[in-house]
């Protein structure tokens, strides 16, 4: 069903990833719409087994294309673009501007800082949409060299953010344990 609204989307120079998205919509929420007769017809109760299978194996599926992409983009950088002097300190920047941008709305919705100041990833999106920019639109400084950096450091930072914090719980579950 997935590649037959993609096929259509893509002949009709719809936007597929929004049609996709709606049919998710959908069948997420099954139960919501089961008085409709159109949807008793495709027997919800049966159909949400199928999406909670449907479901694991799309779990399993993201999880080897990531892997795939990052083993490909892994592979395309070059260490010229990635040790790019004159980018890397927009690339700091740019990931200190993100981190600033995060805590200002983590402090504003009164949100934990802690585990999700890290969670601020870039990576397959941010490439996909740096790749689809026409060349006539295309900045100096915008680059291949500082997309790369940024997605790199904020990675970097993502990974040194996690790692504390399991630590960090590993000590309180460790003090909860042993009480003194």
């Amino acid at each position: 069903m997935i590649i037959w609204i993609y096929t259509i989307s893509k002949n009709y120079h719809l936007p597929a990833l929004v049609y996709i998205l709606s049919f998710g919509l959908f069948l997420e929420n099954l139960n919501e719409l089961k008085q409709f007769k159109f949807i008793q017809k495709l027997q919800p109760d049966i159909l949400t087994k199928e999406v909670n299978k449907f479901k694991e194996l799309i779990i399993e599926v993201t999880f080897l294309i990531r892997a795939l992409f990052f083993l490909l983009f892994g592979n395309l950088i070059e260490t010229a673009e990635l040790l790019n002097s004159e980018t890397i300190l927009w690339a700091i920047g740019i990931t200190v501007g993100i981190y600033f941008i995060r805590i200002v709305f983590l402090k504003s919705f009164k949100l934990s800082i802690s585990a999700l100041l890290f969670l601020a990833p870039r990576g397959l999106i941010t490439i996909l949409l740096f790749l689809s920019i026409p060349a006539a639109n295309a900045i100096y400084l915008a680059n291949k060299s500082l997309i790369i950096q940024v997605i790199i450091l904020t990675s970097l930072v993502m990974m040194v953010g996690f790692m504390s914090a399991n630590r960090s719980n590993e000590l309180v579950n460790n003090s909860n344990n042993h009480p003194e």
